[in-house]
């Protein structure tokens, strides 16, 4: 005769953990996006097809849409999180000004960061943003707006630019750091990238600035 084995009294029993639905839900789209993002800062956002995307994200395909409209929503998501929304300059917080406009050019305009796959994912997504449907390059706009914002603040605090407005030296600081960085990895392993990073590095910061040679970094690593 078999016997049954009694249950634990209430008090006993250990309680599994109970995840609300929307967290779990959210937690799986982070999930999914993260992967995403990864692979697109890597190799551009062709190569993150669904199918893979999925799979790195240890899910199946046909989950995706329980997550995203379209591979178009998902681009315009990946646009915005390699925003982040100023990916690896949070620690500069306590600066300002000039000095925190070099720091930033500084880390941003370097050898490691041109080496390294964890970087901004700006320079292996923009030719193919270009082409990407209105949804997509709506978002770049907006992340960029983002970067702006906190860009023009530490620009504007600088003197000797009056005949240039604080956004228009903030446009033009982006656009040759993203452009240097772009062109530098385009050329790795020739001397031009370290030059081309070198120049970049200097012509992003003011004239006013630059004035006083002994407060601009002369090495690029």
């Amino acid at each position: 005769m078999k016997t049954q084995r009694r249950k634990p009294p209430a008090s006993r029993r250990r309680a599994r953990p109970v995840t609300p639905r929307g967290t779990k839900k959210r937690d799986t789209h982070a999930r999914i996006l993260e992967s995403a993002s990864r692979i697109a800062r890597r190799e551009g956002l062709r190569a993150a097809s669904v199918p893979r995307v999925m799979s790195a994200a240890g899910l199946t395909t046909g989950g995706f849409y329980a997550h995203f409209p379209s591979k178009t929503g998902m681009d315009a998501e990946i646009v915005r999180a390699l925003q982040s929304p100023l990916r690896g300059l949070e620690d500069l917080e306590n600066s300002a000004g000039f000095d925190w406009l070099q720091r930033a050019v500084k880390r941003y305009l370097s050898v490691a960061h041109r080496d390294t796959d964890d970087g901004c994912g700006y320079p292996a997504v923009l030719s193919e943003v270009a082409s990407s449907p209105d949804e997509v390059r709506q978002a770049l706009a907006e992340a960029l707006e983002t970067r702006v914002a906190a860009f023009e603040p530490h620009v504007a605090s600088i003197t000797g630019t009056t005949r240039i407005t604080a956004r228009e030296r903030t446009l033009a600081t982006m656009a040759l750091t993203i452009g240097g960085l772009l062109l530098a990895r385009a050329v790795q392993g020739s001397p031009i990238s370290e030059d081309m990073i070198s120049a970049c590095r200097k012509w992003s910061l003011p004239e006013a600035a630059l004035v006083d040679r002994t407060r601009v970094e002369r090495s690029v690593r």
